[in-house]
């Protein structure tokens, strides 16, 4: 049986002072979009301008920016749009943004594995993979 965490078995300071991107606005970058927010995290959500998620986001009350805007601004970057287009994005909006010191997260390891997205040495990556539908994350 999966472990389930909650509010009490996780210790959210060493997040309090860092700014995490959700690039993406689906079924699951709007869930963890909102459960950072509401664990009192600083969240900008990373889109398209002009997309058809971009007026969803802040209607739902998020920080929303362009991809690459929300990167430079960002120490953990949570990219949450479909695999297949994830490393066009992280090379033209993301990549050059990167810091030492910040973390590239994924909720799904297809990209890292096979190497279509090479981190520097210098970037933690991170995985964050709920075993549920976005929609009841």
């Amino acid at each position: 049986m999966a472990q389930v965490w909650h509010d009490d078995d996780v210790d959210m300071s060493q997040l309090k002072n860092e700014t995490i991107s959700v690039i993406g606005y689906g079924i699951q970058g709007a869930a963890q979009a909102s459960n950072l927010k509401d664990s009192g995290l600083d969240v900008i959500v990373g889109l398209r301008k002009g997309g058809s998620s971009w007026q969803k986001a802040l209607d739902d009350g998020h920080k929303v920016m362009e991809v690459s805007e929300a990167a430079e601004q960002s120490d953990i970057i949570h990219i949450l749009v479909p695999d297949m287009e994830q490393p066009k994005l992280y090379e033209e909006q993301i990549a050059s943004h990167l810091k030492e010191g910040n973390a590239l997260g994924f909720s799904h390891g297809l990209v890292i594995n096979y190497q279509w997205i090479k981190p520097p040495e210098w970037v933690d990556v991170l995985m964050v993979a709920p075993k549920a539908p976005g929609r009841r994350v």
